[in-house]
């Protein structure tokens, strides 16, 4: 004849109410946590800065740039780097795992290429930008954010000033692509010129040049939060 000698304490935990109370909170606040993230829209993010010769003293403007994107990834965003002067180059693609993928990467503030011409050509981000989106749609076409910071668009060898019209073109067929645009750029002409010709003036905000890091990521923030907040509400384009 068998003893059973289990105590009360020694009782299948499941048995407990107050464990199974305890474990059934710890699995709801889990997944309060975790769905959000999961439930989040993915978008793929264009991050383009200004490496022209005027723009070489924007060391931390680049380095916020990168900085305050962070903090708006979420798993399964990607991040595309293009930096631009006389020309646009794309010279990274990031898949995002945490919002610390890139903190690293902000650190390298530096110009990543530099003018083979003289002029920092508007157009000509635009089109390699409008590139890179249709390069990304052949695998996801997930919503996008284009930020451009900009210290200043000049005419390059053989142009006479920014085509507006050519601008605007781009731009509504960029954000036909689904994909919020944001112009970052100092109070003067070309911020002037940007409210006035584009239809979503509260997508231009002026950027503050200085070395105050409190200052320059204040003028950076509402633009920055108000594309990703109108791209995470979005959805994938069908075609």
């Amino acid at each position: 004849m068998m003893i059973n000698y289990t105590t009360e304490s020694e009782k299948a935990w499941y048995k407990s109410p107050a464990i199974v109370a305890a474990v059934g909170v710890s699995t709801i606040a889990l997944g309060a946590f975790i769905y959000p993230e999961l439930a989040t829209q993915p978008i793929v993010h264009y991050r383009a800065d200004d490496n022209s010769s005027s723009a070489d003293r924007y060391t931390l403007q680049r380095q916020l740039h990168c900085q305050i994107s962070s903090q708006h990834y979420k798993p399964g965003d990607t991040a595309v780097s293009i930096p631009f002067a006389d020309r646009a180059v794309v010279t990274k693609t990031i898949s995002i795992s945490n919002s610390l993928t890139l903190m690293g990467e902000c650190q390298h503030n530096g110009r990543a290429i530099t003018n083979k011409q003289p002029g920092t050509s508007l157009t000509a981000l635009l089109e390699r930008s409008q590139s890179a989106i249709q390069q990304q749609h052949q695998t996801q076409k997930n919503p996008g954010i284009l930020t451009i910071v900009a210290n200043d668009f000049e005419p390059r060898q053989g142009e006479h000033g920014i085509d507006f019209s050519r601008v605007k073109t781009l731009v509504d067929d960029i954000e036909k692509q689904g994909v919020v645009i944001s112009f970052i750029v100092p109070q003067g002409q070309l911020y002037e010129n940007l409210t006035n010709e584009l239809s979503s003036k509260e997508s231009v905000c002026v950027l503050d040049e200085s070395k105050d890091e409190d200052a320059v990521r204040r003028s950076m923030n509402p633009c920055i939060d108000a594309a990703f907040t109108k791209a995470r509400k979005m959805t994938p384009k069908s075609n």
